[in-house]
């Protein structure tokens, strides 16, 4: 210490005014940086609030919130920098540049990830969830959605689980997972009832309402949506927006069920909407083509081209080319329903190609359907061109639900084991309470404290216990659920299989063999031509059965391009194997048989395949009569024979009958049955329909 100090003292007088100088010199260095620092924060809320701010058109934002995330770089301090971001994040998701958003995203993933901000991480996947659901990569939504939502479910932040329940719950709706989107749904309204979350529940009610419009149930539909609007009347802050977008949810389902008087209505409150145009330009495109729809069905005099042509500058003014295809499907409808036949076609090819473009599927569908109905040409081609991409979807739809179902399984999962482990904590903190309680009632006595402690070992044991036994119990119903479910599914998909091979592949297989017992016994050249002709059906037979064991669907009988010749060639089939059958084939010719719905084709076909099987193998009967009718929005197929008849009261129905009955009840139809025993019998089959172009219409 004395050498020290001698050496201060001994310091020349210069060197400690040099001294003195830095030091000034120094602070005032960090004064201005700290200003400086602090000037650069209060520019970047200003420009952060200012780029949320949806008066401002997308180029504006954007200049905003490009300046901002240059300031956000400037900052030295990793917290403020990550809260600055993940505002950036979120507001940057409308802007419509990908390499801008996904820049800003990655870089708050990074930060949130070395600053190990859970919430900053679940904030920044949920809005890379987001934007990649606009993009329609559905199955990367997913992924990122049930990220932020089992970060979320660590954090016990029941609020955000639930609106990202509802969030999931639009995508597995999308893929047709009807069932868990319903599930998700109801998660997320409880946790709002709970909560008394007024706007929570009007979104899962209006969430619910879309679920089971998807389902068919169309008036409870607009009844969940009925509810959502009402849950709206709580809320004292502005949801119009949301009134509109349930208005139009109204409207749709008031379409199918053909009120469209009502659907007019609704669709009129939806394009008044004061700021719509400003505020979802893309949506008022969209209620402007269900309005002209509505006018069309009431078959109104009114021009409406201007309307849909409106609804398309729209689109085309935002590059929205999503939207472009499914107005422009529209527009070329409307063509049609106005005669104009050669711009209807025009307008569908352009609605085509703008739908590969964008992978709108569902206007790609809707408008090479129509296209097989106006452009009869090349209705074939469209037609191939449709059962292949609806083929794809399907089955790219079912790896989807499988892949998410696996994703939800692990969420869930997760979820239940960090409940469990809430549930243990709150139990192990309980048990602290309690040693501290018991240590201050140790100055009482030890003996009561002995006594007491062991009490409550004992009850907490028990406590417990009863819990696993409950929790096992649970898990136990659970999977009792489960396998019912599994076996429910396989059942009926074994049924299906059943119906399909009793009534296509036996009865041809039956069909056949009576050919060739007639023709074994004949030696001429015409038998000889028919044998080979019989191989050939084999030959198709054994490419139909390959066809369902790969596809388990109609595709084999889509390759049927006449209906009635397929009705006449089967019949002849059964007659070539019997010498003395005859028959007797007629039909209206004033229908459009080909137009009909595949699946009602299908079934007719199998209906009367069986029915006629029946006629030989159990009737006997010589002479069979099949005749198609019309009458007002009914067919009416009649099959009769001349057979030995059967008792139709007392007679029990084998599988042929139960097939026959199971069919009609998919298409709505009744069955009646004549038959008394000697004098033959006779099937009168009621089947509603409806021609497709009077659905364009």
């Amino acid at each position: 210490m004395q050498t020290s100090k001698f050496i201060y003292f001994k310091t020349p007088i210069y060197i400690l005014l040099v001294l003195f100088l830095f030091s000034c010199t120094k602070n005032d260095s960090s004064t201005q940086e700290n200003s400086s620092t602090k000037i650069i924060q209060d520019s970047l809320f200003t420009l952060v609030n200012s780029s949320s701010d949806t008066n401002l058109n997308l180029e504006e934002r954007k200049k905003i919130i490009q300046e901002a995330f240059y300031k956000v770089n400037l900052l030295r301090t990793d917290s403020i920098k990550l809260k600055h971001l993940t505002n950036l994040s979120y507001n940057s998701i409308q802007l419509k540049d990908s390499i801008f958003f996904r820049t800003i995203n990655k870089e708050t993933i990074e930060l949130a990830k070395k600053q190990k901000d859970s919430v900053a991480m679940a904030e920044a996947y949920w809005d890379l969830g987001i934007y990649l659901e606009n993009t329609k990569l559905i199955d990367s939504t997913y992924y990122y959605y049930n990220e932020a939502l089992t970060i979320y479910s660590k954090l016990k932040n029941q609020k955000k689980m639930a609106f990202l329940f509802n969030s999931i719950s639009t995508i597995q709706r999308k893929l047709g997972d009807y069932a868990g989107a319903e599930q998700t749904t109801i998660k997320a309204l409880e946790i709002f009832k709970k909560s008394k979350n007024f706007l929570g529940m009007s979104n899962s009610y209006n969430s619910l309402g879309s679920i089971t419009h998807s389902l068919g149930d169309i008036e409870k539909a607009i009844q969940y949506y009925q509810k959502a609007s009402s849950y709206l009347d709580s809320i004292p802050e502005d949801v119009s927006i949301n009134r509109v977008y349930i208005t139009n949810n109204i409207g749709v389902s008031n379409m199918l069920l053909n009120q469209y008087r009502e659907a007019e209505n609704s669709f009129e409150k939806v394009v008044n909407f004061e700021n719509l145009r400003a505020t979802n330009p893309e949506f008022l495109a969209k209620a402007m083509v269900n309005l002209a729809n509505a006018k069309k069905k009431q078959f109104s005099t009114e021009d409406l081209e201007p309307q849909y042509l409106a609804a398309l500058e729209i689109t085309k003014e935002y590059n929205n080319i999503f939207s472009e295809a499914t107005s422009t499907g529209h527009y070329a409808q409307y063509l049609a329903y106005k005669k104009d036949t050669i711009k209807a076609v025009k307008m569908a090819k352009i609605a085509l190609v703008l739908s590969e473009k964008a992978e709108n599927f569902e206007s790609l569908l809707r408008t090479l359907n129509f296209l097989t109905l106006v452009d009869k040409k090349n209705a074939s081609t469209y037609a191939q061109e449709y059962f292949v991409i609806d083929k794809k979807l399907q089955e790219d739809e079912r790896k989807l639900r499988d892949k998410f179902a696996r994703i939800r399984f692990q969420t869930d999962e997760f979820i239940e084991r960090n409940e469990l482990l809430a549930k243990q904590n709150v139990l192990l903190t309980r048990e602290k309470r309690l040693w501290s309680a018991l240590a201050v009632l140790g100055l009482i006595g030890i003996v009561a404290i002995l006594i007491i402690v062991i009490q409550r070992i004992k009850n907490n044991n028990l406590r417990f216990k009863q819990q696993q036994q409950e929790s096992n119990l649970e898990i136990f119903n659970l999977l009792l659920v489960q396998q019912s479910k599994f076996d429910e599914g396989k059942k009926i998909e074994q049924e299906r299989i059943s119906q399909e091979l009793h009534d296509g592949f036996l009865n041809k297989i039956l069909g056949i063999r009576l050919v060739l017992l007639g023709l074994n016994k004949r030696q001429d050249e015409t038998s000889i031509a028919q044998r080979a002709e019989v191989i050939t059906q084999l030959a198709d037979l054994s490419e139909e059965i390959r066809s369902i064991s790969h596809e388990l669907n109609e595709a084999a009988f889509q390759k049927m391009q006449n209906f009635m010749e397929a009705i006449k060639s089967l019949i002849k089939t059964f007659q070539i194997g019997s010498e003395t059958l005859k028959y007797s084939f007629k039909f209206n010719t004033d229908l459009d048989w080909d137009s009909l719905d595949s699946t009602l084709k299908i079934n007719l076909y199998r209906i009367v395949q069986e029915s006629i099987q029946n006629c030989i193998k159990h009737a006997e009967a010589s002479t069979i009569f099949v005749n198609f009718d019309v009458v007002d929005s009914s067919l009416m197929v009649t099959i009769e024979d001349n057979g030995k008849g059967f008792d139709s009261k007392r007679s029990k129905k084998g599988i042929g009958f139960r097939n026959i009955s199971s069919r009609l009840k998919k298409l709505n139809g009744s069955l009646v049955v004549d038959s008394v025993m000697g004098s033959g019998t006779k099937l009168v089959l009621k089947i509603p329909y409806q021609n497709e172009i009077d659905k364009i219409a």
